[in-house]
């Protein structure tokens, strides 16, 4: 296979994930209108933008290595307001 059909194929996937994954934590939040799910939210976007920025100028992101520090940490903070959320909704059928 060609090398730019892969990558351009890896970074469709990469991009189509995140978008789901925002979608579906923001059909989450329409429902409950939870703080934990916005802060989910903001954190997939901001991941969501690294990917964005990192297939237009990769250059850029690899040379500033506070980008590539911040970057996982979204991750960190998205799966943190998730937690939280099926804290708070645990919490909350058990009563």
């Amino acid at each position: 296979m060609d090398q730019n059909l892969i990558q351009v194929l890896q970074f469709s996937a990469s991009v189509l994930s995140g978008l789901l994954v925002l979608a579906a934590l923001f059909l989450l939040w329409w429902k409950s209108h939870s703080p934990w799910l916005l802060l989910a939210i903001m954190a997939a976007g901001i991941s969501l933008l690294f990917r964005l920025a990192f297939a237009v100028a990769p250059a850029a992101l690899s040379s500033t290595p506070v980008l590539l520090l911040v970057w996982p940490l979204t991750g960190l903070v998205m799966a943190g307001g998730l937690l939280g959320y099926a804290v708070l909704e645990s919490g909350r059928s058990s009563q």
